[in-house]
């Protein structure tokens, strides 16, 4: 009815006009939607590809990973309770330093701190020595196989009245499992 009113040229023009309009309609609510859902599904099925890779390589190493712990978690088990621990790590401390030439002056527990899923405890030591043994006593701490002990803190100065003697003061830590 309306078309009727009009010439050629501007029923041509009034149904480009109305092809265009519905082009716009149909791609912004029907193309586009589908379009953008496609390339998000897309994205997530390779987030979820990505997981699955790095979930495999673990589950890969499980046996691996399974046998490492066993072996390390019998260094941290506290089966002993804390003060037998403690006397532990301490005897192993004097050890290290009669075999490092490295003189004792203090050492003492400082106590225990529980953290969410372990224990660690905490040893203050104060010792003297020359730079060559503190290294070495340091390193034989840090790299003891069967206590794996950390050196958290350490603070040397030199010794007073002593050329090449040093007083060393180290905070040595052992983490414990339940």
């Amino acid at each position: 009815m309306m078309f009727k009113n009009l010439n050629k040229r501007e029923r041509n023009l009034a149904g480009a006009t109305l092809l265009i309009v519905s082009l716009a309609f149909f791609y912004k609510f029907i193309i586009d939607p589908i379009f953008t859902g496609w390339v998000n599904l897309n994205d997530e099925i390779e987030s979820k590809t990505n997981v699955l890779k790095k979930d495999s390589g673990i589950l890969s190493k499980y046996k691996i990973l399974e046998a490492e712990y066993a072996e390390l978690s019998r260094y941290v088990k506290s089966s002993k309770g804390e003060k037998a621990d403690a006397a532990d790590i301490l005897n192993y401390i004097e050890n290290i330093s009669k075999n490092d030439s490295c003189y004792l002056v203090n050492i003492k527990p400082i106590g225990t701190r529980n953290l969410s899923s372990y224990k660690e405890v905490l040893i203050d030591v104060t010792a003297e020595a020359t730079m060559e043994q503190f290294s070495k006593f340091l390193y034989d701490i840090e790299n003891a196989k069967d206590m794996l002990l950390r050196v958290k803190q350490f603070n040397i100065n030199s010794k007073t009245g002593q050329a090449g003697t040093l007083k060393g003061t180290f905070l040595v830590s052992k983490i414990l499992i339940d």
